[in-house]
């Protein structure tokens, strides 16, 4: 009877070892994806962009500009809607002085 307790507190304990592991580092892990955003190259290229430009620019100079071939601008749109989940660039809807439309423009947030 000694030997089954034995082995029961060792399995007992080896499951909570392992859900604190699991808990612990599910927390560090949601805690630091809070703080740091990671960029890839593109990404860089296209917050470069519009520093130059500025702080923004029309959404669709940006895609004439990154955006290669038609089949690459979805690539480019899912980019963009990253940066603005990421809280780098804001995409709002303005009336563009020249043709009296509604445009999107991609403003830099600082």
């Amino acid at each position: 009877m000694l030997k089954n307790c034995g082995i029961l507190s060792s399995c007992i304990e080896k499951a909570l070892n392992i859900s604190f592991y699991i808990v612990y580092n599910s927390e560090r892990r949601m805690s630091t994806q809070k703080t740091i955003a990671r960029l890839g190259p593109k990404e860089v290229e296209i917050l470069a962009y519009l520093e130059e430009k500025g702080g923004q620019a029309w959404k669709e100079e940006i895609m004439a500009k990154f955006s290669w071939a038609a089949k690459y601008q979805n690539v480019l749109l899912r980019r963009l809607y990253r940066l603005e989940q990421k809280g780098l660039v804001r995409i709002g809807v303005e009336i563009n002085p020249e043709t009296g439309r509604q445009k999107q423009k991609v403003y830099l947030i600082k």
